[in-house]
């Protein structure tokens, strides 16, 4: 049975020593960051509340849509997605 020769990995340095060796005018690669969904939960007092759901269906929006757009009518940088309705609609319906 033949046996591996034992491998070490260079380490960080000697490895960027080797990129630059062999690929000297290509820049670092970057991974962009993810712009995932989260959530946000907020406490707000009940009046408040039915005001805003109020709100939103007299203009046909979700809460959320309603919210966001506010946010963006106020100067807050929103995300298009966040300004859509991705609420799940039900089969059948």
């Amino acid at each position: 049975m033949k046996t591996l020769k034992p491998r070490t990995r260079p380490t960080a340095a000697e490895a960027l020593a080797i990129a630059a060796e062999t690929a000297p005018m290509l820049p670092p690669a970057q991974m962009p960051a993810a712009d995932r969904a989260a959530t946000l939960n907020m406490r707000l007092r009940e009046s408040t509340i039915s005001a805003i759901t109020a709100a939103a269906k007299g203009r046909g929006l979700t809460i959320k849509q309603l919210v966001v757009q506010a946010l963006a009518d106020s100067g807050v940088a929103v995300t298009a997605t966040d300004l859509e309705d991705h609420t799940p609609r039900r089969r059948g319906h």
